[in-house]
């Protein structure tokens, strides 16, 4: 039996899709992937061709899997749609929207995966293979007509380390190129292999999905993070580093927060990566998890570079976000982070452009970096409210969003502009677009593209009470910067295709033997 699945993820990493293509392929299925990429502008769709190009793909298959995130969603609406047309076979969507969302999916799709799909996938498979009926597999919701089944999740697997490693065998990947869906190639997974190293988040923020996964899945685990082994790990890693040389030149750990792992495993594993991968390395963590031990050990190991999510000013985290994050926790992470800046690119990330801030809130965010000890990058995301998230169903009930549009999903976290402007009756422009200049690198001199002193000036009392009051020249402000940003973006499009030698050679001559930036080149 022949299985195509579906990633319209703009990274050809995705592990979630990768793996179930793994688990396929264990239970004896042909499976081919198809990474349907387009650029990071959510609102452009597939063109006819490339939809055609797809449809011949999936056409000798049993079954098709597709999978999505929120503002991706449009995109595997417009797939499915197509295929159904073109395709009697059953369609499945899984994926992080279709388990928040899965009353929207269902409009569209006759079947859609809610959580884990490991195991749902292969009961439907064999259940297709053997012309059985689907309609009692746990995880599945199955539309018949006008009637929707509504299945119970399975309980969660607690031993991560039963699934095979995620399937890079690229002999049946394909991925969209110049609008050509080509043979997959090592070259394609350039700088793009990421890797969970374990599931679930202990925070559960509102605006994230993990607060809708932990409802989900109460009773159905035994405990809410639950984590490969590091011989798991050490070996997955070798793998990639064998099978792609050239392309796997650094190890990226994007668990939501790595260092939660104890003292005894982070030691385990620093060893074994220092002796076995050898590799620059990065992760993330968060101010709570955040201790020197770990840090040191892993920096010793070769990290290179660590996130640290800060995401807003106390009250804002606490009361809005539900997240259990202090600013003296923020600062004291952040004070251990910055003793080893001279071996280290130090991330924070902030969330702008939310409607329950107060201006005093976003004044207070602002003020919380002027205290977060130089150099660091900040890397600043616009709020984007996700269907079936907490915070979407307040805000939906609150009046805030009243259409799709509301929720920010079609744009970009980096569209400082779009975000600012969707939300300009709802928020503080000015403060919002003072916050969203400060993205990018920190240093004594300076916030992003503005300086301390401009930075200083602009945020003093008065003129923040008064520029407040007139959004209309901060929106004119805005609509210079779209400008500003889409030259900005053709230059660094040039810069990224020179050689690297050139751009380092840039970078020497720009900022001398400054770390902060040559280890910032090293992950472009």
């Amino acid at each position: 039996m022949k299985i195509t699945l579906i990633s319209v993820s703009p990274s050809p990493a995705d592990q979630g899709i990768r793996t179930i293509s793994s688990v396929l392929k264990k239970a004896g299925y042909e499976v081919k992937l198809v990474f349907m990429r387009l650029d990071t502008d959510y609102s452009k769709l597939y063109d006819e061709k490339e939809l055609s190009q797809l449809s011949k793909l999936c056409s000798d298959s049993s079954l098709i899997g597709i999978n999505a995130f929120a503002s991706n969603s449009k995109r595997t609406i417009q797939i499915i749609k197509f295929l159904r047309k073109k395709l009697n076979i059953p369609i499945c969507w899984g994926g992080v929207h279709a388990t928040i969302s899965p009353e929207d999916c269902i409009k569209y799709s006759d079947i859609v995966c809610v959580g884990e799909g490991e195991g749902a996938i292969i009961d439907l498979s064999k259940a297709i293979e053997g012309k059985k009926p689907i309609e009692n597999i746990k995880n599945l919701w199955i539309r018949k007509g006008d009637k929707i089944i509504k299945n119970p999740v399975r309980d969660l697997i607690d031993n991560l380390d039963i699934i095979p490693f995620p399937d890079y065998d690229l002999k049946n990947h394909y991925i969209l190129k110049e609008n050509q869906i080509k043979k997959m190639v090592n070259k394609d997974l350039f700088q793009n292999i990421m890797f969970l190293t374990g599931r679930g988040c202990p925070y559960g923020c509102d605006y994230c999905s993990n607060s809708t996964l932990n409802e989900l899945y109460k009773n159905k685990r035994k405990k809410i993070v639950r984590s490969h082994s590091i011989d798991y790990i050490i070996k997955f890693l070798r793998f990639l580093k064998e099978k792609f040389p050239e392309e796997f030149n650094y190890a990226d750990l994007r668990d939501d927060v790595f260092l939660l792992r104890p003292i005894e495993e982070i030691k385990k594993f620093t060893e074994r990566y220092k002796k076995e991968i050898n590799l620059p390395l990065r992760c993330l963590t968060s101010p709570e998890a955040t201790n020197d031990e770990k840090i040191k050990l892993l920096i010793d190991a070769g990290c290179i570079e660590i996130s640290m999510g800060i995401e807003s000013s106390e009250r804002v985290n606490k009361e809005i976000y539900h997240r259990n994050s202090t600013d003296n926790s923020v600062l004291n992470a952040a004070k251990i982070l910055n003793k080893y800046k001279e071996r280290l690119v130090i991330t924070y990330d902030i969330l702008a452009c939310n409607p329950y801030e107060k201006l005093e809130d976003t004044l207070n965010t602002i003020n919380l970096l002027k205290k977060v000890p130089k150099p660091y990058y900040l890397n600043v995301c616009n709020l984007v409210f996700f269907p079936g998230s907490k915070l979407y169903d307040r805000a939906k009930n609150d009046g805030i969003i009243k259409t799709e549009k509301d929720t920010s999903i079609h744009l970009n976290y980096a569209d400082r502009c779009g975000h600012i402007l969707s939300r300009r009756k709802n928020i503080n422009v000015y403060l919002n677009l003072i916050l969203n200049l400060m993205r990018g690198n920190v240093t004594d001199r300076k916030y992003g593209i503005l300086s301390n002193s401009l930075l200083n000036f602009l945020t003093e009392e008065k003129r923040v009470k008064n520029y407040s009051k007139k959004p209309f020249l901060a929106i004119m402000f805005i609509y210079s910067l779209k400008r500003y940003e889409m030259l900005k973006n053709v230059l660094i499009k040039v810069y990224l295709s020179l050689p690297r030698f050139v751009r380092m050679m840039y970078i020497r001559l720009r900022h001398g033997n400054d770390l902060h930036y040559l280890n910032l080149e090293k992950f472009r």
